[in-house]
């Protein structure tokens, strides 16, 4: 089965020990991330963990593994999809999610990747949270707003926010 790459690239205003620092803080992440908790340990075989917040337990831990760590550039992880069953059969790997961080001052572009994806990681309606090509932009436009204004995004239940998979 072919697998599907999400890339995805943004600009914020901000430097980059400023945006890794937002990246890899657990306080943080929970901010931008309507509430999940961004852990991670910063070292090639550390551990991730994306863990929601209450209420939404159902989403789970999408844990995974440190691939690569240039702090402040780069970090490359692993990414545990929480599958149905009919989906997980189909699931060879792991996908995997890349940061990249480069410095355009006065603002720092984030490239995201997330690769080793199926059909069913993604989301055809546009007017939802679900699906890693609807909830990595929200999240990133999040951290964007956050880091440039103080305010986060809000968003509500109405918008698929309780199944977001970014």
């Amino acid at each position: 089965m072919e697998t599907i790459e999400f890339v995805y690239a943004i600009y914020i205003r901000t430097t980059p020990k400023k945006l890794w620092e937002a990246l890899t803080s657990g306080d943080f992440s929970g901010k931008y991330w309507f509430g999940f908790r961004f852990e991670v340990e910063q070292k090639v075989g550390g551990k991730v963990r994306i863990i929601p917040p209450k209420g939404m337990e159902e989403h789970g831990d999408h844990s995974g593994t440190v691939l690569e760590c240039e702090p402040g550039h780069k970090l490359v992880y692993t990414w545990n999809q929480k599958d149905e069953p009919e989906v997980a059969a189909k699931r060879k790997s792991l996908s995997r999610v890349t940061y990249e961080l480069t410095p355009m001052a006065p603002q720092v572009k984030l490239r995201l990747i997330h690769e080793n994806l199926l059909p069913e990681d993604l989301e055809k309606d546009p007017n939802t949270l679900r699906g890693i090509n609807n909830g990595w932009p929200a999240v990133l436009s999040s951290l964007k707003s956050l880091l440039e204004t103080g305010v986060e995004m809000a968003y509500s239940i109405s918008c698929g926010a309780g199944h977001e998979d970014a």
